[in-house]
């Protein structure tokens, strides 16, 4: 890891100054000198505003925390702090081996003008990828805190629009709305194009004992802070970042998006070895929680170079004890089972119990109502094939049992992750049950994938055993492709994203093509990377009930060699092309080797590829996968091998809803 940290000047000024002495603004301008933070006192209350080479970012807009009781009077300025860092970290997994931690800051401590004169520290960072900000404050005499509200709000220059969505599988508008225009609370990441052509997204990270955080109109072109909870703290502990990725375009976005992890505490585990990234299948919408279906399942995803089986929950018994109105109603579908009472056992709730014979699913699953599981078994039987088995666990079981003794059984099946469901999001308690719950496993050598709302705020940067987390509308929802190249520059940009692609089931002959989601494994990152999201192993029965139910099975297409191939963890992240909602061409590089993903949505276009980024001297061999429908394959995809070098320039061609999946790699390697 380079780390390295120049201290450039520190300045403290320890005489109090008087508001006027502001009133002309303290600047923090990033390493590059693209960005410059200027801070005013106005009245006694922070400004903040944010020029990128001189053009308007960010205007005027206030910043600060409302404490109980509020602060009187406003603030005086009682000293400043400046500090320059450039040094890197080295991830254990992600788009990139090195990211870069290079920020100019500049720390003010406020004084209160009131009877308490409570202090208030205000820091800024300044990026070449963006601007970050939070808060310490104190109660009278330092006390512990709590907050009314916090005041930090957003005002954008005339003229610009945002793509917001008021929950996670929201769908986004086609095209951005005027922020003026803007009716409900957005999530974050909240993604705004400027006038003139630059971009901007706002984030948080580091979200410790805090609530989770949407934004709120303030007037006709501000958005401000609105917290999802009760927010207090000790005295002088710090707030969550806010922070504002920037760049001359979309596509930049995606390349600045590390300052999130960034922002973050360093890695929290001695030991790391054992978290190991890899393609996983499910079990969900693909086949029967039956032994013989789940091993077709491991065979299947072992010839595809997977590394884990995700099962589904139902599996290891009922998540709740049912009621006798739950067993009545099984029986009332079920009449077969009333003379074998041996399943009445099982409706009792014991997540310690490894499942082994006949396991009923609720009453209203009536189409497969029996898990046929024996989890040694199936431990035994993948780990011989070099996988590892995750359990989809309800987040309620979880809160209902000692984590620790709970996560100890689970690690003695042998079991490699978990991918809590139901997980609330948003209080503070709520956030710091999931980092408390990331701890946990870590403690257990389990990795976690978190279903459901939850959206990264950078925090597997601290624990990276949790590799992914849903909190997005991906193809288990259906979503368009326009949706998707909206969510690649909103959503992604706050960290990975378990976005369930698919590869046969019907939806994606609606809304895609094959070699388009064949691009989604590179362009949507993971290091979990699900796939086969609803695709049956063959010759497995048709699963009717429940999610899913496709009777399409997977094959042998040629090009599921790419899939087999893409990495999950890479050394470096370009995006060539792309333009929100519309397309998106990135290239990543793994070794020597490179990928690109080319994603379409709208109408059919050709991008040209400069393989600059290639070894000069090279000679390389790449693959393209192609949609084509003279191809007599189910997925009709053109694979087409040719020499290149670093002075080639490929021509990326795309129907209206397509897309290509692009494999390079020096000629001596294949």
């Amino acid at each position: 890891m380079n780390i390295f940290r120049a201290q450039l000047f520190s300045v403290l000024l320890l005489s109090v100054l008087s508001a006027s002495r502001l009133s002309a603004a303290e600047a923090v301008v990033s390493p590059d000198g693209t960005l410059e933070a200027r801070v005013e006192l106005r009245d006694g209350q922070p400004f903040l505003s944010l020029a990128r080479r001189g053009a308007a970012v960010l205007e005027p807009a206030p910043l600060g925390v409302t404490l109980k009781p509020a602060f009187a009077g406003g603030f005086d300025l009682a000293g400043q702090t400046r500090d320059s860092v450039d040094s890197a970290w080295t991830p254990v997994w992600g788009e990139r081996s090195s990211i870069p931690d290079r920020y100019r800051s500049l720390t003010l401590a406020l004084k209160e003008r009131g009877p308490l004169a409570r202090p208030f520290t205000l820091e800024l960072r300044a990026y070449n990828e963006g601007l970050a900000l939070r808060y310490r404050p104190a109660g009278a005499d330092g006390a512990d805190w709590q907050l009314e509200r916090e005041d930090t709000a957003f005002r954008f220059p005339d003229g610009s629009a945002a793509f917001a969505i008021a929950w996670t599988e929201d769908t986004f508008p086609q095209d951005p709305v005027p922020i003026t225009a803007l009716a409900k609370n957005a999530m974050m990441p909240f993604t705004v194009r400027l006038p003139g052509g630059a971009y901007a997204s706002v984030l948080e990270a580091a979200v410790v004992s805090y609530p989770r955080a949407m934004l709120a109109k303030r007037d006709a072109d501000t958005v401000g802070i609105a917290l999802q909870g009760r927010a207090e703290g000790s005295a002088g502990a710090a707030t969550p970042w806010r922070v504002v990725l920037v760049g001359d375009s979309e596509a930049r976005l995606i390349e600045h998006a590390h300052l999130v992890q960034t922002l973050n505490p360093p890695c929290a585990l001695a030991d790391t070895a054992w978290i190991r990234p890899g393609l996983t299948i499910s079990d969900h919408g693909n086949c029967l929680l039956q032994m013989a279906d789940l091993k077709r399942v491991i065979d299947v995803a072992h010839t595809n170079g997977f590394r884990y089986l995700q099962l589904d929950w139902g599996w290891y018994g009922t998540e709740w004890t049912w009621t006798d109105a739950d067993r009545k109603k099984f029986l009332e579908v079920n009449p077969s089972w009333a003379g074998d009472l041996s399943w009445v056992t099982n409706t009792y709730a014991d997540p310690y119990t490894v499942a082994k014979g006949r396991v009923p699913y609720r009453p209203d699953w009536k189409s497969h109502t029996v898990v046929d599981l024996d989890m040694p078994e199936l431990v035994r039987y993948a780990r011989e094939r070099g996988m590892g088995l995750c359990l989809y666990v309800h987040g309620d079981v979880l809160r209902a049992h000692d984590l620790d003794k709970l996560f100890a059984t689970y690690a003695a099946w042998g079991l490699a992750g978990l991918k809590p469901g139901f997980v609330r999001y948003g209080s503070a308690e709520q956030t710091d049950w999931i980092r408390s719950l990331a701890a946990a496993a870590a403690r257990h050598k389990l990795w976690l994938c978190i279903h459901d709302a939850h959206v990264p705020d950078g925090m597997e940067r601290t624990y990276p055993n949790l590799m992914t987390q849903e909190g997005i509308a991906g193809d288990e929802t259906s979503p368009t492709n326009r949706l998707t190249l909206t969510i690649l520059f909103t959503r992604m940009l706050a960290g990975a994203a378990d976005n369930t692609i698919c590869y046969y089931d019907p939806r994606v002959d609606k809304n895609a093509t094959h070699a388009y989601q064949l691009a989604k494994a590179v362009c949507l990152y993971s290091p979990w990377q699900f796939l086969f999201w609803y695709d049956r192993p063959s010759p497995s029965p048709p699963k009717t009930g429940g999610a899913g139910g496709s009777l399409r099975t997977i094959g042998d297409e040629p090009e599921l060699e790419f899939f087999a191939k893409v990495p999950t963890v890479w050394d470096e992240t370009r995006v060539i092309h792309g333009r929100i909602g519309q397309y998106a061409v990135i290239a990543r590089r793994h070794g020597r080797q490179w990928y690109v993903g080319a994603m379409n949505a709208g109408e059919e276009r050709a991008l040209p590829l400069p393989l600059l980024f290639l070894e000069p001297g090279c000679r390389y061999t790449v693959d393209i996968y192609t949609d084509d429908p003279s191809v007599a394959t189910r997925t009709q995809v053109r694979i087409q091998r040719r020499p290149v070098e670093a002075k080639t320039v490929l021509e990326v061609t795309m129907s209206p809803q397509g897309g290509q999946a692009i494999r390079i790699a020096p000629t001596e390697e294949e």
